[in-house]
């Protein structure tokens, strides 16, 4: 009985905690951009905030400057790593989380473990993708100015690895 009645708790915990995130998702369930606008970004970050902004640029390249396809003794793993790596943003203004950053080989083979670290063509470098849920804003059919949260799997590079080449 105490099993069974913690079980409702829990559940009934985890509903309230929702908040406005169990509407809004499926196309009979309409709601107004301000309500939608909240439950994406309570589903894509769990937590009631505004939305994010999307204007990182900490690893871009500068106009006109090529990236380093060259391995480095210091810095952060991606730099470090025989197929490097930057990161790039990659915005969507209909999707929750607006902002979500992947990863950008900048060789395509790899860097040689050797001193100087130059490229070596005996690897290609690839992209390692993950899957993530995210939720695109979707307006309600014959209901103007009302929308709904369409969940989707959506691939994200993380990283960047050495592989041999497929032949």
């Amino acid at each position: 009985m105490a099993e069974t009645l913690l079980a409702v708790l829990l559940v009934v915990l985890w509903v309230a905690s929702l908040g406005g995130a169990q509407r809004c998702l499926g196309d009979t369930e309409c709601c107004e951009l301000e309500e939608v606008e909240k439950a994406g970004v309570w589903l894509s970050e769990g937590r009631s905030q505004e939305p994010q902004s999307c204007h990182f640029n900490s690893q871009a390249t500068r106009q006109g400057e090529e990236p380093q396809c060259q391995g480095r003794s210091h810095g952060p793993p991606n730099t470090r790593s025989i197929a490097p790596w930057r990161y790039r943003e990659d915005c969507d203004s209909t999707r929750f989380p607006r902002r979500l950053v992947q990863a950008e080989c900048l060789c395509p083979h790899c860097v040689s473990l050797a001193p100087p670290h130059h490229r070596d063509r005996r690897g290609n470098s690839v992209r390692v993708n993950a899957s993530t849920t995210v939720y695109y804003r979707r307006p309600c059919p014959g209901r103007p100015g009302a929308y709904f949260l369409e969940p989707q799997l959506y691939p994200v590079a993380v990283a960047c690895v050495c592989v041999v080449p497929q032949f």
